[in-house]
């Protein structure tokens, strides 16, 4: 005979020939996976956390916070791994019902007051009354909202050990500025309100009244990724891995201040950059004073204006005449003719040139351009969009016009002699320009095809001359301004590298046009890349009442800092009032022997959002970039 079920159960080890419990306890223990793909989100509840399918998870709650809510603390406290999710709960409270429980408060205070057996309980309840009536003041005087507010933690971790590990960097973090627990018996609960379902199951644990200050400093709480849905990728996000892609046109400006000191990737940044815009359709402007990009530029078909002092082809020449007009058609609409602007930009030219110029030198030469102009047939009426570039006077010939009217050769002009002894000294100084040492940068006729998508302007060869720099600077941005703001809106990015070297503090006209540019170029549709390695002279330029390296720093909405030294950190904070915190300065600041370690490493901020950045070039770009490879040597 055969054997019955109940023996066959104890010879054969199989699931199905064992008792109920002995089932349940062989799909517990083996058949997991198994379970886990037919139902992944079953929940097993344990007093202190909950296993949700195969992961771990548990809700902390946030009960307690300090006096002073900082708000990088918080901003930290949330710059964790991906597995930590932070929750907030945000109820408006109803005036009516806050004023009743502070009127109550102070009324039950007072009884205290007049109880008080010791000293402690004295001022404790003065303290009381005192913080309900100010909160009093500000409900019906100064309109303040106030809120129940409520703080959880979600952390999820693949196994038990690494679910306590996360537990404790949590409590560490957020012990900075909080009392955070996990609620006994209640995990469930806890693990509920985490879930979108906008149900608060811990809020008698949780519950906070705040006023609306308190709670901005949590909500919109601070994201520790930059991940426009449309943009370019402008770097890696350093804490979390993941790319950073912005969206220019979802800014308020697409300004951007790019601060670092020399060798930590200034340079690599601004190219990046500089490549992602062209492919993107972007026309491409820079002022390159280290001969790093105008090879690059036009081996992809670009405009390399390289300025010298060598004699060269005269076919080769590249100026840019000051002295040109936009081609800004005057007509019967109310449009104005470009040449009373271009005049007043003349004389921020001169002044650059001659420091010690008087508003009285000022007034006779603007007197004096208005007439010059004149004699080469060009006036208010004129339609300058009917002139060529060589239809336009010259340096040498101003020089030459200076000369006559010292010679009282120029007809229909009174007074001659009497207005050229006033600008005598300047006539001097404008020979080094006209026919001296920097008449080849600055003499001529323009040759250049402005139409071209990528020009790179070469001033290399005036290194070491300061003011001559700050001459061609300024010469190549004023040009830059009339192109775009008479042009057809499409989209532009002025890239100004070394920008510091046109802040001269004893003539701050030059960084105050840069600064007048930032305010004028948001509304056509171009962006300002200023770079520099010294915050100390890009702030150098004030006229006493103003501070326009710092008004340039406050206009651009987007801040890279790369590493600097401390002293300029210092400055930095000091003029934009940014506080940095210490996990934050250990990446600004250049720890001696890690320089090339912490190049292209930095901190990218957009108003109050900042993440740590590092720039990372695509293979293509590192082609062109540090293999200098030519365009039809890349291999993609």
């Amino acid at each position: 005979m055969g054997l019955k079920l109940s023996e066959w159960r104890g010879k054969i080890s199989l699931p199905f020939f064992k008792s109920r419990s002995s089932i349940q306890k062989s799909f517990a223990d083996y058949n997991n996976h198994v379970l886990n793909q037919i139902s992944p989100d079953s929940i097993h509840e344990t007093e202190t956390y909950v296993r949700s399918g195969s992961n771990y998870t548990r809700t902390l709650v946030v009960v307690e916070y300090g006096t002073v809510l900082d708000r990088h603390q918080i901003e930290k406290a949330n710059e964790m791994s991906d597995n930590i999710s932070v929750i907030c709960y945000i109820r408006e409270m109803d005036s009516a019902i806050v004023k009743k429980k502070l009127s109550n408060s102070i009324t039950e205070n007072k009884q205290k007051l007049e109880n008080a057996t010791n000293a402690n309980s004295e001022e404790e309840a003065k303290a009381q009354i005192e913080a309900a009536r100010m909160r009093l003041h500000m409900l019906n005087f100064k309109n303040e909202k106030v809120f129940e507010f409520s703080l959880l933690i979600h952390i999820v971790a693949s196994s038990l050990q690494e679910l306590e590990s996360l537990t404790t960097t949590v409590k560490t973090k957020f012990g900075s500025f909080s009392k955070t627990f996990s609620p006994t018996i209640r995990a469930k609960k806890a693990f509920d309100s985490f879930l979108p379902l906008n149900q608060n199951k811990v809020e008698a644990l949780t519950i906070r009244e705040m006023n609306a200050e308190a709670v901005a400093q949590f909500f919109p709480f601070h994201e520790n990724e930059y991940f426009h849905k449309l943009g370019v990728v402008r770097g890696k996000n350093s804490t979390t891995g993941n790319v950073v892609v912005v969206e220019e046109n979802a800014l308020f400006n697409k300004h951007k201040l790019v601060i670092g000191a020399s060798g930590v990737g200034k340079s690599t940044a601004i190219f990046t950059d500089m490549m992602r815009d062209f492919m993107d359709g972007i026309f491409v402007r820079v002022i390159d004073p280290k001969a790093d990009y105008g090879s690059i530029f036009k081996s992809l078909g670009g405009e390399h204006v390289k300025f010298s002092f060598e004699e060269t082809n005269v076919d080769e020449t590249k100026v840019v005449n000051p002295f040109d007009l936009p081609k800004h058609a005057y007509n019967e609409e109310g449009q104005t003719n470009p040449l009373y602007s271009n005049i007043s930009t003349l004389l921020t030219l001169f002044k650059l040139m001659y420091p010690e110029m008087t508003d009285l030198q000022e007034d006779v030469l603007s007197k004096i351009l208005i007439a010059f102009y004149g004699e080469h047939n060009i006036t208010q009426q004129t339609d300058t969009s009917q002139l060529k570039a060589t239809d336009y006077p010259t340096m040498s010939q101003f020089y030459d016009y200076l000369q006559l009217l010292s010679e009282g050769e120029i007809k229909d002009y009174p007074n001659q002699q009497g207005d050229y002894k006033k600008l005598e000294s300047f006539h001097a100084t404008l020979y080094a320009y006209a026919y001296g040492l920097y008449a080849k940068i600055c003499n001529g006729h323009t040759r250049i095809d402005f139409s071209n998508p990528l020009i790179a302007f070469d001033i290399f060869a005036l290194n070491n001359r300061e003011k001559a720099q700050r001459v061609v600077y300024f010469i190549l941005l004023s040009r830059l301004m009339a192109e775009i703001t008479n042009g057809d809106k499409r989209p532009t990015k002025i890239y100004i590298d070394e920008a510091h070297i046109i802040a001269d503090p004893k003539v701050p006209v030059a960084m105050q046009y840069l600064y007048f540019m930032l305010k004028v170029l948001r509304s056509f549709n171009c962006g300002v890349v200023t770079a520099t390695q010294s915050i100390t002279d890009f702030l150098s330029a004030t006229d006493g009442t103003r501070n326009y390296g710092g008004a340039v720093i406050s206009e651009s909405i987007q801040h890279l800092y790369l590493p600097m030294m401390k002293s300029e950190i210092k400055t930095l904070e000091g003029v934009l009032g940014v506080k940095f915190s210490k996990e934050e300065m250990n990446t600004l600041e250049i720890i001696e022997g890690r320089k090339e370690e912490q190049a292209g490493k930095g901190i990218y901020s957009t108003g109050a959002k900042r993440i740590k950045l590092e720039v990372v070039l695509t293979g293509v770009e590192e082609q062109l970039w540090f293999q200098k490879k030519k365009l039809g040597e890349l291999i993609c």
